[in-house]
């Protein structure tokens, strides 16, 4: 009823997947390139009642494996004291339900955070943007979490700590825009690394950065 997310396969061309929000439950879907021929699969061994899925996104796992990464990174009320990724192989053919190959317990250093955005670097870093709340007629800055590659793929199952990045104060670059333009939905890195897009409500904003890279710029110097 409302696709919060989507990713187009590049090991098996003209696939889609597709994450369900609003209480879905703990689903993702295939379709082919136009949507048609649903299959909904389910996730095995995902139980917890306050999940929120909110983005998608593929990556290099585990050699040379290839996998879809759902990020159950809701909170709207700020009340998780932790959130997941899920991680599950990509697959020639699934069945009705399937079983991860990890699922990732991460918790922020600072505070709980509301988030819709999360995306896989080439070199399997994961990074989650919030979406922070608003203050009057303005969004506050979103911020920017990393998970290392060597950490999340050596995790074990232990709870995983993330490390703040850097802010990303959409008011400065766009300032003549409303507050639901300033607050991330979506949040994607480029096939090579050397950018990524974010989605608002409203707009898209292209910053020619690798997040790879030591030394993030200030957020108007990014673009």
């Amino acid at each position: 009823n409302e696709a919060s997310g989507i990713e187009a396969s590049n090991k098996f061309p003209g696939r889609l997947y597709h994450i369900n929000d609003s209480g879905g439950g703990h689903y993702f879907y295939i379709t082919d390139s136009k949507g048609d021929k649903t299959q909904k699969i389910r996730i095995e061994g995902v139980t917890h009642k306050r999940s929120d899925f909110e983005d998608l996104s593929l990556g290099g796992c585990f050699g040379n494996k290839s996998c879809v990464f759902i990020a159950d990174i809701g909170d709207n009320k700020g009340r998780r004291e932790s959130v997941e990724i899920i991680v599950i192989e990509e697959l020639k053919n699934y069945g009705h339900s399937v079983y991860p190959l990890k699922r990732l317990n991460l918790v922020y250093p600072d505070q709980s955070h509301n988030a819709e955005g999360m995306a896989v670097h080439p070199n399997g870093d994961i990074y989650i943007l919030t979406k922070e709340d608003l203050d009057k007629s303005e969004a506050c800055p979103a911020k920017l979490y990393r998970l290392a590659s060597e950490k999340w793929q050596n995790s074990g199952g232990k709870m995983q700590l993330l490390e703040y990045i850097a802010d990303i104060d959409f008011r400065h670059l766009n300032p003549s825009g409303t507050a639901y333009g300033q607050v991330v939905s979506a949040f994607d890195i480029a096939p090579d690394g050397k950018s990524f897009l974010v989605l608002t409500y409203e707009n898209a904003f292209e910053f020619n950065t690798d997040l790879s890279q030591s030394g993030m710029k200030k957020s108007r110097q990014l673009i």
